[in-house]
């Protein structure tokens, strides 16, 4: 197989040729080989083409909508738990319509009345049958203890066993759960039991009803029971659960 130059490869080895001769003959021995420059640049495009050619590739809108792969584990997906909305309980996260407090003030002043006679007719009773007067600071002790003794005693035996007493029923009020049921013996014995602290504390427990967001003392805040008026626990037995 012969090898034979091309057309350029030819006219290239004659303008070395020609170049060489003269350098050689004016320079003696130096021999400079000049290659050919070639300008290269893009075909100019046919006087006929007024635009560039259009893509044979498919567009966006041209490309076939792909299915999704289906999920892992066989299609079992993983629903996000529902948060249940706590309930919420009378007397801490719903106010109560406890009963107002010119009603429970007449309860107490009709109570303390009572008290008062009783404590009064006992002292009458005990000086005429001792007939002996004690010293004044004896007087001023029995006078301020026994409307003591006989508050607990009023309290305990007419709220635990009747579950009112005459000046609830005067101002018509009645002991009531927060929830709106009725109160059960028990409950109102550790009501009792509750009331006595709210008075051993100076006072403090029934003073807290000033401080209190629904108006209620240590002993309702304990025992969950509360003082309301009987027109709205009818109206609350009467509407359907």
């Amino acid at each position: 197989m012969q090898f034979q130059p091309s057309p350029a490869a030819e006219t290239a080895a004659l303008s070395v040729r020609h170049t060489a001769g003269p350098l050689s003959a004016g320079r003696g021995s130096a021999k400079i080989i000049e290659f050919p420059r070639f300008a290269w640049g893009p075909p100019a495009p046919p006087p006929d083409q007024l635009a560039e050619p259009v893509s044979g590739r498919p567009r966006i809108l041209d490309v076939p909508e792909v299915e999704p792969a289906a999920p892992a584990l066989g299609g079992i997906t993983i629903e996000a738990a529902e948060r249940e909305d706590a309930e919420k309980r009378p007397g801490v996260d719903i106010p109560l319509h406890s009963a107002p407090l010119s009603s429970r003030l007449v309860a107490a002043v009709v109570d303390g009345l009572i008290i008062t006679v009783a404590s009064a007719l006992f002292g009458f009773v005990f000086w005429k049958v001792a007939a002996i007067r004690p010293p004044l600071g004896q007087i001023l002790g029995l006078a301020g203890g026994i409307p003591c003794v006989f508050w607990a005693a009023y309290q305990y035996l007419l709220v635990v066993h009747a579950a009112s007493t005459p000046g609830l029923r005067v101002a018509g009020l009645e002991i009531a759960r927060f929830d709106g049921t009725s109160t059960s013996r028990s409950l109102r014995r550790w009501r009792v039991a509750a009331s006595y602290l709210s008075a051993v504390s100076a006072g403090m427990g029934y003073a807290w009803v000033f401080l209190d967001e629904d108006e209620l003392c240590w002993h309702d805040r304990i025992t969950h029971t509360y003082l309301a008026p009987k027109k709205r626990r009818a109206m609350e037995r009467s509407q359907p659960n």
